[in-house]
């Protein structure tokens, strides 16, 4: 049997509300323990659906010394200053994206956390989606030959007035909250690549945050990315993988819920083939790789994506500002 580990909330953001606080629950590796907000009513209504589950403020949830592991999903400007309370608890992380919004505060969590060998992990459930795995067999196995180009982009329609993600003090911006998508997409699928971000551009709205914006980067193998990324879009929210002989392309790559069954179109000088993909719970399967960390002690692989992953969008923001 293996061990459960005791899990709280730090907020009741609405996809911790809709998605990983009913995970959390229902995981055979997870206790859920509390949930914790500003706002004691959001806190206690959050709790009192699940059997159990206390409620209280974030001090009282990193201060629990019988919890292991807090789901922080705040606004990105207290990601930092709350992965390190938590850290400095006793606690393992599993934070919301972006991780942070300065490298510099990235370098600070991993320090810490690696001395005091503790978890902090980048909340992309999409990467632990089977549709995924089925394209990497797919790319091992040449079905569309030599790989030539990655595309990939994640674009919505506007927010309502006043989102979090128009506040720039809130950590707020497209190239943060979309465009992350599509740069751990590239990670998550072509991992034995090492790519160099060429360009990247911002369209910045009334709000003073970016809009909308692309990034461009390409790798010694000759394989070109080309990312797009927005929330002033029709809404998109996939990749394309282009090869020598065919191309791979995923609808629905990041949000698939629980249930759906998300779409490859395969093409080939054959004809193209639509192929459904079995419905997967990727939130499910992240909370039981989380907890395969914890049962092994090895963090080091999250630890040097978080890294990867704030680095490029550092480079991005550089780019963007001073075009090379």
């Amino acid at each position: 049997m293996k061990k459960k580990y005791n899990a709280a909330v730090l907020g009741c953001a609405s996809i911790a509300v809709r998605s990983l606080i009913p995970e959390l629950f229902n995981s055979p590796r997870f206790n859920l323990c509390a949930v914790s907000s500003r706002d004691p009513a959001k806190a206690r209504d959050a709790a009192k659906r699940y059997d159990g589950v206390s409620w209280g403020t974030y001090e009282d949830v990193i201060r629990d010394r019988h919890i292991d592991l807090v789901y922080i999903p705040l606004p990105n400007s207290m990601h930092h200053e709350w992965t390190m309370n938590a850290l400095k608890n006793g606690k393992h992380v599993l934070c919301e994206k972006p991780l942070v919004t300065e490298y510099g505060q990235l370098e600070e969590i991993t320090a810490f956390a690696r001395a005091q060998r503790l978890l902090v992990a980048e909340n992309f459930q999409f990467r632990f989606h089977s549709q995924h795995q089925w394209v990497r067999n797919a790319l091992a196995g040449q079905k569309i030959g030599e790989i030539r180009t990655f595309r990939a982009s994640f674009g919505i329609p506007p927010l309502p007035v006043g989102n979090i993600r128009y506040h720039p003090e809130l950590g707020g911006g497209s190239l943060l909250d979309n465009g992350a998508y599509p740069l751990k997409a590239l990670q998550v699928m072509l991992p034995q690549y090492n790519f160099m971000m060429k360009a990247a551009t911002l369209c910045y709205g009334a709000s003073g945050v970016d809009i909308s914006g692309g990034m461009y980067l390409d790798c010694p193998e000759g394989i070109a990315a080309e990312l797009a990324f927005g929330m002033d879009n029709f809404y998109q929210c996939g990749y394309e993988i282009w090869g020598s002989t065919g191309k791979i392309t995923s609808t629905r790559a990041y949000t698939a819920p629980p249930g759906f069954r998300p779409r490859i179109i395969f093409e080939t000088a054959d004809g193209v083939e639509n192929i459904d993909m079995p419905a997967d719970n990727h939130f499910a399967n992240m909370l039981l790789h989380i907890a395969g960390c914890l049962d092994s002690g090895d963090f080091e692989d999250e630890y040097a994506q978080n890294l990867r992953q704030a680095a490029y969008i550092k480079r991005a923001f550089e780019l963007a500002a001073h075009p090379a």
